[in-house]
């Protein structure tokens, strides 16, 4: 990896917008808890098995939410730290075991031998809170929830009589009522159940064919997932594979466009976070910047000269620690554009902004106050879901 490739990399990382509204102007610690995720990825893609998987047991026990990547860990490091032979294999499965079992213990131990185990559990699963939150993350459910409404109207105005339901998506938490209508009321094991068969593919791929160089790809398609269809998600859930996704992002050109296009509008969908007027030219002065600076960094990344290919024949035989293409190849030269399907959707996050900013609170004044938040969230809910569909597309079609 160039000197140029690990520049971009650690600005893409540590100058990320939604890291610094969600840690430094909003408020949690979740830049703390991605350095985890980060340092655990690094092992793996570096061939140290144990360390990524201590790390990743480390992270969970500080935040269990990131157990979305679980089953990816689980079944890479079965199948590629776990293996060499019976005896071998299973040494290194004790000694997995042992590592995580540790850290679990020193973690929970304290709260087992006072009796709080319960008390825990229900803090960390807190699922009377409903499936989406006051505002809606930019997922998949987002449509449902719309799906219903329209079906809802249009039923009551051919005459059918659909009972308004108890709890309301635009009325802030749900809590216990079915908040829908007409479509069926979806159950938290439900939206598990359709993580974990989203998350099926990239297991199937794992589990074949466990590879370095693939697990960061892996492990970010599994939060993109359990952001999209899973329960109750937080909208700064999106960092959670945004952040991972910057370490593929400088491979090639079309993983370029994707973390442009994703980086983007995960970055504007945390914009209700900070309502405050004054904090308004802030928000918008970090994503403006750091689109120009994803923007410079790429083309000058992708159109100067082919990097040595050298580097190839280093590479382990069915087990690479390195990817191919971290070097810009040939192929790969020429002006970064994003195209112009993806500039105008980009574009229709301005007029989205505009709505919501300066021209509702005009013609509508007091009425509708859901309205410009909704908008945010359908809006930024296509490109969350395009980029799903381009991961896994990529997961499908890869080796």
């Amino acid at each position: 990896m160039g000197s140029l490739q690990r520049c971009l990399m650690w600005v893409l990382v540590i100058w990320s917008p939604g890291l610094l509204i969600v840690d430094h102007m909003h408020f949690q610690y979740n830049g703390f808890l991605l350095g985890l995720l980060m340092l655990s990825i690094s092992a793996l893609v570096e061939g140290r098995d144990l360390v990524g998987g201590f790390l990743f047991a480390v992270l969970l026990c500080f935040k269990h939410l990131f157990a979305v990547a679980a089953p990816v860990y689980f079944v890479y490091l079965l199948r590629h730290y776990c293996r060499g032979g019976l005896i071998k294999g299973f040494g290194r499965l004790v000694a997995m075991g042992t590592a995580v079992l540790a850290v679990f213990v020193a973690a929970f131990g304290p709260f087992v031998y006072y009796d709080q185990m319960r008390q825990v559990i229900q803090r960390m699963f807190p699922f009377g809170r409903g499936l989406c939150h006051a505002y809606w993350a930019p997922n998949f459910w987002v449509f449902y929830i719309m799906a219903d409404k329209v079906l809802a109207f249009l039923l009551r105005r051919v005459g059918f009589n659909v009972e308004r339901p108890a709890a309301s998506f635009t009325g802030g938490l749900v809590g216990e009522s079915s908040p829908f209508a007409v479509l069926p009321q979806i159950s938290p094991m439900v939206t598990f159940v359709m993580v974990l068969l989203a998350m099926s593919p990239c297991l199937v791929k794992a589990w074949k064919n466990p590879q370095p160089s693939k697990i960061a790809r892996w492990i970010a398609y599994a939060y993109t997932c359990g952001f999209l269809f899973g329960w109750h998600v937080h909208e700064k859930a999106a960092l959670h594979f945004v952040i991972p996704l910057a370490i593929v992002a400088i491979e090639s050109v079309s993983d370029a466009k994707h973390y442009f296009l994703l980086s983007t509008v995960s970055c504007y969908s945390l914009f209700p976070l900070l309502f405050e007027a004054r904090e308004y030219p802030i928000k918008v002065t970090l994503l403006v910047l750091h689109c120009i600076l994803m923007w410079s960094g790429f083309s000058s990344l992708f159109s100067g000269e082919s990097s040595s290919d050298s580097s190839k024949g280093s590479q382990k035989k069915g087990d690479k620690l390195r990817p191919d293409n971290n070097t810009v190849s040939s192929s790969d030269k020429g002006k970064f554009d994003i195209g112009w399907i993806c500039k105008s959707y980009l574009l229709g996050l301005v007029v989205v902004e505009t709505w919501g900013q300066f021209l509702h609170p005009i013609i509508l004044g007091d009425k509708l106050p859901f309205l410009p938040l909704m908008s945010i969230s359908v809006y930024c809910a296509f490109g969350i879901t395009y980029s799903w569909i381009w991961q896994l597309k990529f997961i499908l079609v890869s080796g």
